[in-house]
């Protein structure tokens, strides 16, 4: 199972879309990936995008496990 997701989080102010890019093994594969993407498509669609590494094997955090529980 990949590990890592790079996820392209657009612009509410604009309405540029989010997106997921992928899925990786390697926090280092994954944020090479996420600069590539934030050098071309930084801005897309007629507005700002970020592109974040986020790791999928995160522990839920207790503000919100404690409100799902």
């Amino acid at each position: 199972m990949k590990r890592y997701m790079v996820f392209n989080i657009g612009c509410i102010e604009c309405g540029v879309s989010s997106d997921v890019v992928g899925s990786y093994e390697t926090i280092e594969e994954a944020k090479k990936v996420a600069d590539i993407c934030q050098k071309v498509l930084g801005w897309r669609e007629g507005g700002q995008n970020s592109f974040e590494v986020f790791d999928l094997f995160m522990p839920q955090s207790k503000a919100y496990s404690e409100v799902l529980t």
